[in-house]
């Protein structure tokens, strides 16, 4: 469990290089929906998306930024979440392992938030982090000093007993943009579950 959260609140770093770079599918639409998940998963609401992971445990997208060695990654990851009794448990332990770094030598940890969230009927926190990548992978042979932005909103399934939900959108780059909440908003927006809310 904890890997989960850590990989899904840090480490995109491996995907923000390799899901715009090879094994691809066919570009999508905007605001595509996608088949085969019990939850209303929607592609991102802009061009240049491409689906890169479809699994029962995780669907991942990914396009490439408007400059060279840019990326953008938008992710629905589901994982088994430990009992928690009350709110407090729940938001503790979401809080702990997402506040954790798993690589001190590489990642710099410039800005970090973590708050409940009231957007859903069902139990959710959002964690929001601005990190600077020392050795951020551009292509094969190189590696480069970026920005990394991650906003992440983690939920107790509402279906399902013991699961977790954790919907993410980052983007890695040479300067911090100023448009990411407002795409990372969007793309959490459109998963949800149908008729809950």
């Amino acid at each position: 469990m904890t890997k989960i959260i850590k990989y899904s609140i840090l480490i995109m770093t491996t995907l923000l290089f390799i899901g715009c770079t090879s094994g691809r599918g066919p570009e999508l639409p905007a605001n595509h929906l996608i088949d085969g998940t019990y939850i209303d998963i929607h592609s991102p609401n802009s061009k240049g998306w491409f689906k890169m992971v479809h699994s029962n445990s995780q669907v991942v997208f990914a396009r490439k930024g408007n400059t060279s060695g840019e990326s953008h990654i938008a992710r629905v990851d589901f994982f088994p979440l430990p009992v928690t009794k009350t709110k407090k448990e729940f938001f503790d332990f979401i809080k702990t392992q997402t506040s954790k770094s798993s690589n001190k030598e590489r990642f710099i940890t410039i800005e970090y938030s973590f708050e409940p969230s009231e957007k859903r009927s069902y139990l959710c926190a959002e964690a929001k982090q601005l990190s600077k990548d020392k050795m951020a992978k551009t292509s094969p042979f190189s590696t480069e000093e970026q920005f990394m932005q991650v906003k992440s909103l983690f939920c107790k399934d509402p279906k399902r007993e013991g699961a977790g939900l954790m919907i993410g959108y980052s983007f890695r780059g040479y300067a911090v943009s100023k448009s990411f909440d407002k795409e990372a908003d969007s793309f959490i927006d459109g998963v949800q579950f149908p008729n809950i809310h």
